[in-house]
């Protein structure tokens, strides 16, 4: 299918979301996670697991940015 890159969204940013990019990293996607797309159970967990993945697996934007660099209306 030549798909390269994925982007990520959903619930509980410290385990489904995180689990997700690491499993798509493994297969040698890129990835990246929209922060104002996920959620955890607090603010708190969202955040830090943000700052654990980013960079490391994948990149964290918000969506604003994506759809600037996808150069949607």
């Amino acid at each position: 299918m030549d798909i390269k890159d994925v982007v990520c969204v959903g619930i509980f940013t410290d385990q489904c979301v995180s689990s997700t990019v690491r499993s798509l990293v493994d297969e040698s996607f890129g990835v990246v996670v929209v922060d104002d797309c996920c959620a955890a159970a607090t603010m708190e967990l969202h955040r830090h697991e943000l700052e654990i993945i980013n960079m490391i697996y994948c990149h964290v934007m918000s969506s604003a940015e994506l759809i600037a660099i996808m150069g949607l209306p």
